[in-house]
């Protein structure tokens, strides 16, 4: 099972790229990010109330809770639509996100004190020194150093949510703490979507013409229910059961579909991006090879 929730999410989440594009032909980063979150939210809240299977919290772990929230899930929502409009460009942030293995790796040792094998070590750094030549190359193009370090802001906190999933809500069952995520980052964002001042002043509003609106809700829709309600539970049941970096490495094959669905959007393809990819391949096969063995957790219930 973790193989096949890794290659669905990969697949999911490699064309959530071009849905958030499809998307900001009517809508602005912040309707964006809110409604995938609303939509994919509302997913799982319906699966969760079929399984009858009420969960109380904390006052602590509800304070964990909307950690994860807003810097799993309102802020990096909101900025891979932002820079992916600012720049007119999805595929190259698309790859951006294959930092996270690196950055999980990092996060990982003093927070859930996981040392990586050598192999693993050698497989992320490797996989850092390509994201570095990506890096590289997009400022070559023209992107701006601002936006670049705005995008690199995604992959450093999903990778300190990944983490921090394992270390603090481990002990709880998925479907509920991911409908929490997703209600809460939502809930999160409404005042800002409602504050037209603000996403003006911000440049967050929606397009001055919005257009194709039938394509951008269908992608909305998409978006939300699978890559992000169903895409983002099966996620998290790796971190659960697999951990953080494992979990982490769907972020090194989603930048070859976001890279693919770049070409069909007639976006540049440069000769560098073409070699780190293929290296970055090369590394998730080091990192992932004989890796999906289950993690021990303290006192886990039963996942649903």
């Amino acid at each position: 099972m973790p193989y096949f929730s890794f290659v669905f999410v990969c697949c999911v989440w490699g064309g959530s790229f071009i849905l958030m594009d499809r998307a900001s032909l009517a809508l602005g980063p912040v309707a964006i990010g809110m409604g995938r979150l609303s939509i994919g939210a509302f997913v799982l809240a319906a699966y969760w109330t079929w399984l009858r299977a009420p969960v109380r919290l904390k006052s602590a772990e509800w304070g964990h809770v909307f950690v994860v929230a807003v810097l799993g899930n309102s802020l990096p929502f909101v900025v891979q639509p932002y820079v992916m409009i600012q720049a007119q460009e999805h595929a190259y942030f698309g790859m951006m996100v294959a930092l996270v293995p690196i950055a999980t790796l990092l996060i990982s040792i003093p927070m859930l004190g996981i040392f990586p094998s050598r192999r693993q070590l050698i497989g992320v750094i490797g996989g850092l020194l390509c994201m570095v030549a990506i890096v590289h190359d997009g400022s070559q193009r023209g992107i701006t150093t601002g936006l670049i370090m705005l995008a690199l802001s995604v992959p450093v906190s999903y990778a300190f949510c990944n983490a921090y999933i394992k270390w603090k809500l481990d002990h709880l069952p998925a479907v509920p703490i991911t409908t929490m995520f997703l209600a809460i980052g939502a809930g999160l964002l409404l005042p800002l979507q409602f504050s037209p001042d603000a996403l003006q002043t911000l440049g967050m509003a929606a397009p001055e013409v919005p257009r194709d609106w039938p394509v951008a809700v269908a992608a909305m829709l998409f978006l939300g229910a699978i890559g992000t309600g169903v895409g983002v539970l099966l996620f998290i049941q790796m971190v659960k059961h697999q951990g953080p970096l494992f979990a982490g490495m769907v972020t090194y094959v989603i930048p070859v579909l976001a890279l693919l669905w770049g070409q069909y959007d007639n976006e540049n393809l440069t000769s560098m991006q073409l070699a780190a990819i293929v290296g970055v391949l090369a590394m998730v096969v080091v990192v992932q090879w004989g890796a999906a063995s289950p993690l021990p957790s303290s006192a886990e219930p039963t996942s649903y």
